[in-house]
């Protein structure tokens, strides 16, 4: 499976495009300095660089996200191993205990953190 990059066109707003998701995942406590979104398979992947830390949101509609498939992600996209970031698989049940409604319905939500080490 490929790993895309889906470009964005214009200046967007993240929170126009995922507008529940990101006010509970991305809250103002750090800025955002640039985010991209990424397509792996039916995962939709919110990648957002917060200058110390990058954090990804795994999504998908259809089915749960495999453990696998996590490791692809992380690889490709962090070049890290699983053990140098913090999962947080039950990141869906997290938002709906929280109260959040999402725009759309997902099966799976996953978080991953990587805090980014100082040369």
């Amino acid at each position: 499976m490929k790993l895309i990059e889906t470009p964005l066109n214009s200046n967007l707003n993240i929170e126009t495009l995922y507008p529940n998701l990101t006010k509970y995942a991305f809250d103002n406590r750090q800025a955002v300095k640039y985010f991209k979104l990424y397509a792996y398979d039916r995962t939709e992947i919110i990648y957002a660089d917060r200058f110390d830390t990058i954090e990804l949101l795994l999504l998908n509609r259809q089915r749960k996200i495999n453990h696998k498939e996590v490791d692809t992600i992380i690889h490709r996209l962090l070049k890290v191993d699983r053990k140098e970031v913090s999962i947080n698989v039950g990141y869906k049940k997290q938002i709906d205990e929280a109260g959040i409604r999402p725009k759309k319905s997902y099966k799976d939500i996953i978080s991953i953190k990587y805090t980014v080490p100082k040369d």
